[in-house]
């Protein structure tokens, strides 16, 4: 049955949205996004089997836990346009495009020291979609990135305050870039555009591991170190349009690629100041400098002269810092609050309209209700205010000079419970 559950959850996602540093994701529960996903000490909840698996060792008994987030991302562009958008508009504002990032988790004791723990939750996302015929189309029309982990987990104690986890990281990505492609040809020069799309999916495997130690009853420290993963990806490529001299134009072929997806490490440290009042403060410093680039090949060439692309990147490694609190107003209410500052860790000279975000500052309020003793239900809100930023031509300005993306807010539901089996 639970094998089950977690095909129904992969079937039934759509690609999670970007709205944290790079296309990195972290709404992995309910109850951690009303507290700024900073969750790395939640009590009676397996969902810290993504945020700080060796937490589990506090679980006494069998625990699941399911739902999702409703994400919807907002931008504005202003364009100072080039030739190829002679007479377009100057603003636009990209595409009502919302989705969701579905989780599930599972945790229970085996024998005197171990815990045993199962995962599905989203780690990489980014979807974005503007109009066809927009003046940055020759960026992207629509880009959406699924990446979804598996997670098996054991995790044990060392002692009476040191706890330790290990998992493994299956994780697969399904990626689909849609964008059109300017042709020259020779002395004959421009032809026309041809729309691209380009869909595939590729699953590799990491690891996770994390140390949990306890100071005293009320205050605890925690690391977790998650692995790059390595994705080669082949996909279908389609490209289709009208070119002068040739006509009506199509190509069908097969397109490859390699992404090394980022390593992670996440400090955290949480502090009970009663049996109703508790206060965590996490940072998370992820590894974008394995984001170098985004080349692809095809098996076809594109009028017998382009046989690829290549994207530089040049990202940089980013922090993100927060601080969750969790109070209890009574017996079956709970407040949930949240602040997280994401740092972008994308150069100014690589900015671009697929992750079209800067700095970020998120806030987020949510709520705990227990309608009986085995049973939690958490519902949240989140605001997520982005930096503006500058983008430049990256087809020498024949499509703009200057674009500037301005008015970034993304919109985040959550809602999820959790069960205490026995």
């Amino acid at each position: 049955m639970f094998a089950a559950l977690i095909s129904a959850l992969l079937a039934l996602s759509l690609p999670a949205v970007v709205y944290a540093e790079g296309f990195g994701v972290y709404e992995w529960s309910a109850a951690g996004t009303g507290m700024g996903d900073n969750y790395m000490f939640a009590e009676e909840d397996p969902a810290v089997l993504a945020y700080n698996p060796a937490a589990i060792t506090k679980l006494n008994g069998s625990y699941l836990s399911f739902g999702s987030s409703w994400i919807n991302p907002a931008t504005s562009v202003e364009f100072i346009n080039g030739p190829l958008n002679f007479a377009r508009p100057d603003d636009y504002h990209n595409e009502y495009s919302p989705a969701f990032a579905p989780y599930l988790y599972y945790a229970r004791k085996v024998g005197n020291n171990g815990w045993f723990g199962l995962a599905v939750f989203p780690r990489f996302g980014n979807q974005i979609e503007y109009d066809d015929a927009w003046a940055g189309r020759y960026d992207t029309i629509f880009t959406a990135m699924q990446g979804f982990t598996v997670q098996p987990t054991y995790a044990f104690k060392i002692g009476s305050r040191l706890s330790a986890a290990v998992g493994l990281d299956i994780n697969r990505v399904n990626l689909r870039m849609r964008k059109m492609t300017p042709v020259s040809y020779g002395a004959l020069g421009y032809l026309g555009d041809l729309e691209s799309d380009v869909e595939g999916h590729s699953m590799n495997v990491g690891w996770v591991a994390s140390l949990m130690y306890d100071f005293s009853p009320k205050t605890s420290f925690a690391v977790t170190y998650r692995s790059r993963v390595k994705q080669k990806m082949d996909a279908d490529a389609d490209f289709e349009g009208t070119l002068a001299g040739f006509g009506s134009y199509r190509l069908d072929t097969q397109a490859h690629g390699t992404v090394t997806l980022p390593d992670s490490i996440s400090f955290g440290i949480g502090h009970k100041f009663n049996e109703r009042t508790r206060v965590e403060i996490d940072a998370i410093w992820t590894n974008w400098a394995t984001y170098n680039e985004l080349n692809l090949t095809f098996d076809d060439k594109l009028l017998g002269i382009i046989g690829g692309t290549n994207a530089v990147k040049d990202w940089h490694p980013a922090w993100r810092v927060g601080i969750g609190l969790e109070h209890k107003l009574s017996k079956k209410w709970s407040l949930l609050c949240g602040y997280v500052f994401d740092e972008s860790p994308v150069p100014d000279e690589r900015m671009d309209f697929t992750v079209p975000t800067g700095d970020r500052h998120r806030g987020s309020i949510g709520f705990k209700y227990r309608p009986a003793d085995n049973c939690e239900i958490a519902f949240s809100y989140t605001a997520i205010w982005a930096g503006d930023r500058d983008v430049s031509s990256h087809i020498g300005g024949a499509d703009f000079s200057k674009a500037y993306i301005y008015d970034g807010l993304t919109q985040v539901v959550s809602l999820g419970c959790t069960l205490k089996l026995k």
